[in-house]
Parts: C-alpha cells; sequence; structure tokens
C-alpha cells in the first residue's frame, strides 16, 4: 500500500512538474511571439512615411493679391521634381459658377530647359502666386506643380475679390 501511494506521489508530481513546465515554455513562446510582433510593428510604424504636403497662404502684396503655393517634404526621403521648362507651376481661378476665368500658361511660353529641383527631409518648395485683376467676386483658386511625370500637388483656397 505505502509502495501504490509512494508510487501515486510521484506520477502526480511528475505529470504536475510536466505540465508546469510545458505552460511555462508555451508562455515564454508565446511571449517571445508577442513581443517580436510587438517590435515588428513599432519598427513599422516607424517606417510608415508623411506625404508631400502642398498649400496656399495669403501674403501681403502691395495692391496685389498674393499667395504663396508651397509643398513640404514630410516624407523620409529626399524628393527630386524634373520640369521640362522654365514653368515649375500653374493656377488657375474659377468663378463661382466653376468656370475658368484665368489660367496661368494661358498663351504664355517658357524656357525649353529640363530643370531639377530637389527638396530635402522637411523642406519646402515655395513659390508666389500673382493674382491677375478680376472682377469683385468670389473665387476657387487652384495651384499646382508641373513636375514631369509625378503627382500634380493641388492646393485649393477660396479667394474673395474686392475691386
Amino acid at each position: 500500500m505505502k509502495r501504490l501511494i509512494m508510487l501515486f506521489i510521484i506520477l502526480m508530481a511528475g505529470v504536475a512538474g510536466c505540465g508546469t513546465a510545458g505552460e511555462e515554455n508555451g508562455s515564454q513562446t508565446k511571449e517571445d511571439k508577442n513581443s517580436g510582433a510587438g517590435e515588428d510593428i513599432s519598427v513599422q510604424k516607424g517606417i510608415v512615411a508623411g506625404e508631400m504636403e502642398p498649400s496656399l497662404t495669403k501674403q501681403d502684396g502691395s495692391g496685389q493679391v498674393v499667395y504663396v503655393y508651397s509643398i513640404k517634404n514630410q516624407t523620409e526621403q529626399e524628393k527630386t521634381f524634373i520640369f521640362s521648362s522654365g514653368q515649375t507651376i500653374d493656377f488657375e481661378l474659377r468663378n463661382d459658377k466653376g468656370e475658368v476665368v484665368y489660367t496661368d500658361s494661358k498663351n504664355k511660353m517658357y524656357t525649353q530647359a529640363i530643370q531639377e529641383i530637389t527638396v530635402k527631409q522637411g523642406e519646402e518648395f515655395s513659390q508666389k502666386v500673382v493674382l491677375p485683376n478680376v472682377a469683385s467676386g468670389t473665387y476657387t483658386l487652384t495651384v499646382w506643380l508641373t513636375a514631369k511625370g509625378d503627382q500634380n500637388y493641388k492646393a485649393k483656397t477660396e479667394v474673395q475679390v474686392n475691386q
């Protein structure tokens, strides 16, 4: 009887020990996998880059309506724009009916020379936009980059003209 009880205790201890060891190893493995996934997620978050952000800002002009078009590099890499002429931006004005009343590039000539502009991380490219004299009213100003084979990075704003 003593032998039977001893054998039972040894078997129970062995089973309990094996079960605990398996759970510990299993939970360590799960924790290792989870912590690895957590590290991957944080690394991925670090790699996620911003975008090129276009914007329009009104600037005080002496008797003229002036805006500044800017495109800020919020990515983690330099961005190079290639232009096939001296024109780097274009813009149009639309009246409240949506009709185009002015396009800057219409009836203009530009130098035919390839040029590159590189915008480093955190920096921006800016250019002034001087609006033409138009009748009083509300207009939508749309400005975009004319880089070859790239997005046009449009920026829009509402403009009030009071003559």
